[in-house]
């Protein structure tokens, strides 16, 4: 007995020496999805602060004891422990945790968990706006988010999206979101003076980690007066542990998804002769010889419009330890757009440092570098030389270029405009050779912006800290248009330059205390305290010089060389100074109740309205954390069940520089120079208010595999600045004032659903759709008083900017007339001959009965919205083994679109037409399509009642567009292992593949000359990728 009492003894001595020893454990960590070795990954011992992290290549080495658990944690995956037993080689596979970025929401001046937010919060993912050839991310947020429309106003590039956040929020004033940048409030929208540039084509895609898009009041009343449209949170990428080299590139070609269906030569030869013999007048279009025994048949369209080139490289540094962590990148971008002198070149440079003094101190540098160079055609639908107003007219029996000309284009003798060619008389309008404006004028607009932001950090006691950050928004545009004297633009003025500078330079300043506090681990409280201070200067001037000596001179503004030169400049400034208290609180995560209030004091407002206060209250209680709940049989179909609330007062400061103050400029009386009162002021002018309501529901299917979110939410839009007439005898420039009088309403349904339907085979299966309504209405104008345009009107009860025009009625059958339908009811026909308008009589069709009239206000009315009333989006990513497809579809509809391309591309001038218009009435016997009147030249105001809208123009703009198809590969394994990388992943997609609408024009959502109007847009691009991601 003793003997084996000894023997157990010293086994268990050799036992509690073997393990109490430590020794090295060796391993790779690599992805469970793709096989990747994962760097940066920390390995812990379990219960004691001892650890290392993996290198680039995955591998970590680390002493431990045997029976000790080793753990392994990465963001983006999920938590794996391992047990130490008798191998000394651990190796591990992490599986991607898809919930982790999406589980944390940033909200202004801090963050929160998915499952305490009480606001309503859509969050996108840098991946979801990278690999896309696109000029700027914030085209790629179509469809990827409920409540968010993103309106593209045409194919060139450079140009800023529109972007509404719920509805449109004002009349007169500003409707886009707050954009901020890693804290920082910052410029969006257009910036450029002459040419496009968009604020936010400075941010580089690749350098996105996150958009979080706060839509309802509780989540924008922190940012007060500024929240009326919505706020877009950006955040840029930072350090992780470990040390990672990243490479993103791509290439890509790019044309037009469509062109206008234009007469050839010989149609044009035969209507325009058919309009000049139906006038009584000389037929003047003749054939135009090749000289090689044919004829010129020119397609204008393809001269204008180009196959697209494009490029983007991106590279990236990115690491630190528990104390430094940095991320660095370089970006370029080289884009030549589809349009004949569209391009866009960028450059970025980012560098974003954290770096831990102390347990107490922590310091760090965002900043970001841009330089971009945009090269582009006059964009405005109104101009002779804008490439598709130009492109459109073009005659197609001319050739586009004359060797025999000293330019060695196709134009007049004396250079006014497109060269007649074979025809009698010139081109109409004198519309210049639109070939020669687009490679011989320039318009460029350079931008250099810097953005960026230093912070301090310290913690004071456990869960309260203090934070100081001081950002600041610099860009300079630089803005150059040169006309050539020798025809086209430039010729009546002998030539033209303008330039202008814009420097704009914003510094904010933000102190923010924070307290995090558990209670008897049931009751959670969350406190925040901000100041914040900003200003801003705006800066601007402009000289234009004409009558250039010489076309020498034709890079700038050079002393001498004109004769005629304007000069002019301006310079604002505004500011803000605010304070912000916000709270929340939860019992054991159930119920939660949150509230802030802000207060703003805004310099462009008088002093005595200068001070506003923003409160909002929110409320979320989470039925599934009830004991009745999970104690029902219902748990096992519904989990995660949230209800929460919210309601708010934001407002709008997008209102202009000191609105309220009278202004004078200068003036001429007789021969005298002097100022003279120009505007009026209102010392009683305030910002305008928004009230925000929001209810919404929130659960998750089969333990979490389908996730729902829903919401109904209101906007009531009070006190919007309009112009109040004034009596003549006071005296008022212009006879009006601006006040706070007007008022909508916004509302609509939300609702996004995203499922794992397969994710456990080999093949995985995600989806998310994202469908909103909205609802606008105009409650509220200067007495009740529409206001109507040649296109729209606003109207009290009616969505704002409604289309608004006539109701057309067809074609006379005896005669060709046009058929208009009166607000009374009544039918009448306008004679073509005479212009003038008869009652119709449909049993005497070929009898002119008595003279009537087309009144624009009696016998107009509202044809349709030019607002969507309903759009979303559908997402899938399937992967198989190391493929991954992702096939994105975008839909939108509810609204009408007014075609004016189409309306004047019938024109009865001396300029090409649409095909529509072979369906013309020709006599009685061959009525035609029964659409198209008669053709006599130069009555296009008449026929067609141009500058108006009409049931004949106005069309739906229901779409349904596959926005992006994308196929990659990951490769792994060997492969990898051999070239010495982490990472080797192929692609190649394609964007605006196709698109399924009624509507005839370019476009459904090209939108260039106001509310739902389509006028010589340019048309969207189809782009196909071929992309490489590396990682080392």
């Amino acid at each position: 007995m003793k003997k084996l009492l000894q023997s157990l003894f010293i086994l268990l001595f050799i036992a509690g020496t073997a393990f109490g020893q430590e020794r090295t454990i060796t391993g790779t960590v690599t992805g469970k999805e793709d096989g990747q070795p994962l760097p940066g990954v920390s390995v812990r011992i379990k219960g004691t602060s001892g650890g290392t992290t993996t290198d680039a290549s995955g591998k970590y080495s680390i002493r431990a004891a045997a029976g000790a658990t080793l753990e392994f944690t990465s963001i983006g995956y999920t938590l794996s422990s391992r047990q130490i037993g008798t191998s000394n080689q651990i190796n591990v596979s992490l599986s991607s945790d898809e919930n982790t970025l999406t589980d944390v929401v940033v909200v202004g001046y801090g963050t929160v968990s998915k499952k305490d937010n009480t606001s309503s919060v859509s969050k996108v993912t840098g991946d979801q706006v990278t690999n896309v050839s696109i000029p700027s991310f914030d085209r790629a947020l179509a469809g990827k988010a409920t409540g968010v429309q993103v309106i593209t106003p045409s194919g060139l590039l450079g140009q800023a999206p529109q972007i509404r956040i719920r509805g449109v929020n004002s009349i007169s004033s500003g409707t886009s979101p707050l954009v901020v940048i890693d804290g920082v409030p910052s410029l969006s929208g257009n910036v450029g003076g002459f040419t496009s540039a968009n604020a936010l084509a400075d941010v580089n895609p690749n350098d996105i980690e996150s958009i979080d898009i706060l839509k309802d009041g509780a989540a924008t009343a922190v940012y007060g007066s500024r929240a009326a449209n919505g706020v877009i949170l950006i955040t840029t990428k930072r350090g992780k542990n470990g040390t990672t080299f990243t490479y993103d590139g791509f290439a890509a070609i790019a044309n037009v998804s469509s062109k206008f269906d234009l007469l050839n030569a010989d149609q044009f030869i035969e209507i325009a002769n058919e309009r000049f013999a139906n006038a009584g007048q000389a037929t003047q279009a003749r054939p135009t010889s090749d000289g090689m025994g044919g004829f010129i048949n020119t397609d204008w369209q393809d001269y204008v419009f180009r196959q697209s080139v494009q490029q983007n490289h991106a590279v990236a540094a990115s690491g630190g330890t528990d104390k430094t962590k940095y991320y660095f990148s370089l970006g370029y971008s080289d884009q030549k757009g589809a349009i004949v002198s569209n391009s866009l070149t960028r450059y970025t440079l980012r560098a974003n440092v954290d770096q831990k003094i102390n347990k107490f101190l922590t310091f760090g540098v965002t900043s970001g570098l841009t330089y971009q160079n945009n090269l582009g055609p006059l964009a405005g639908s109104n101009n002779l030389s804008g490439n598709t107003f130009a492109a459109m007219r073009m005659l197609p029996n001319v050739p586009v270029y004359n060797a025999n000309d000293p330019t060695g284009y196709n134009i007049t003798p004396d250079r006014r405009a497109l060269g007649a060619g074979g025809n009698l008389i010139p081109i109409s309008d004198n519309i210049p050779n639109v070939m020669f404006v687009l490679e011989n004028n320039v318009r460029k607009s350079q931008t250099y912006r810097l953005l960026g932001s230093t912070y301090l950090e310290a913690t004071i006691l456990p869960g309260l800290k203090i934070k100081t950050q001081l950002g600041v928004d610099g860009s300079y545009v630089d803005d150059f248009v040169f006309t050539d004297p020798r025809a086209g633009d430039g010729l009546s003025a002998n030539g033209s330059i303008s330039q202008a500078y814009s420097p704009i330079f914003t510094w904010n300043w933000q102190n923010i205390l924070t307290y995090t506090k558990s209670f008897n681990s049931a009751h959670n409280l969350d406190i925040t305290l901000v100041q914040e201070l900003q200003k801003r200067r705006s800066s601007f001037y402009q000289a234009n010089i004409s009558n250039i000596s010489d076309i020498f001179f034709n890079q700038n503004i050079t002393s001498g060389t004109f004769v005629t030169p304007t000069v002019g400049g301006g310079l604002t400034f505004n500011g803000i100074e605010s304070y912000l208290a916000r709270l929340s609180y939860n019992y054991k995560s159930r119920y939660y109740i949150g509230g802030s209030i802000r207060r703003d004091a805004l310099s462009a407002l008088p002093i005595a309205n200068r001070v506003g206060y923003f409160p909002s209250a929110s409320f979320a209680w989470r039925l599934s954390e009830e004991s009745f709940f999970k104690n029902s049989g219902i748990s096992n179909v519904l989990s995660d069940v949230k209800l929460r609330g919210s309601i708010a007062e934001v407002g709008n400061t997008d209102i202009g520089s000191f609105p309220y103050l009278g202004t004078y400029g200068a003036a001429a009386y007789g021969n005298q120079s002097g100022i003279a009162f120009n505007n009026t002021g209102n010392p009683d002018l305030k910002w305008e208010s928004q009230k925000t309501y929001d209810l919404g529901l929130d659960f998750g299917l089969f333990k979490n595999r389908i996730n729902i979110v829903t919401a109904y939410w209101r906007k009531d839009n009070d006190d919007i600045i309009l112009s109040a007439p004034t009596p003549p005898s006071i005296g008022i420039p212009g006879n009006s004032i601006s006040r706070n009088i007007g008022s909508i309403r916004n509302d609509g349904f939300e609702f996004a659903v995203s499922s794992d339907i397969f994710s456990e085979s080999k093949v995985k299966w995600n989806a998310s759709l994202n469908f909103s309504t909205q609802r606008n209405v105009v409650k509220g104008l200067v007495d009740g008083q529409d206001i109507p345009g040649d296109y729209n009107i606003i109207r009290v009860g009616e969505s704002i900017r409604a289309i608004y025009g006539y109701d057309y009625a067809g074609v006379n059958p005896a005669n060709g007339n046009p058929l208009w339908k009166k607000g009374n009811g009544q039918i009448i026909q306008g004679n073509i001959n005479n212009s003038t308008y008869y009652l119709y009589d449909a049993a005497n069709p070929g009898v002119l009965g008595a003279q009537s009239t087309l009144n624009a206000n009696a016998d107009r009315r509202v044809l349709g919205n030019s607002l969507p009333t309903w759009f979303g989006g559908f997402n899938n990513t399937i992967t198989y083994n190391n493929f991954d497809l992702n096939v994105f579809l975008r839909f939108q509809g509810g609204n009408y679109i007014m075609n004016r391309s189409r309306q004047d591309l019938l024109n009865m001038n001396f300029v090409n037409n649409g095909t529509e218009v072979l369906g013309r009435w020709q006599s009685a016997a061959n009525p035609g399509d029964g659409n198209m009147p008669r053709l006599y030249a130069s009555r296009s105001a008449f026929v067609n009642l141009e500058n108006s809208a009409s049931t004949r123009f106005v069309e739906k703009g229901d779409f349904l567009r596959l926005d992006n198809l994308a196929l990659g590969y990951n490769f792994t394994g060997e492969v990898t292992r051999k070239l010495g990388i982490s990472k080797l992943r192929l692609y190649a997609s394609a964007q605006n593949v196709f698109v399924i609408t009624g509507y005839s024009g370019l476009d459904p959502e090209v939108n260039t000359s106001g509310a739902g109007v389509d006028f010589n847009g340019n048309p969207q691009l189809r782009t196909f990728t071929f992309g490489l991601n590396l990682g080392f």
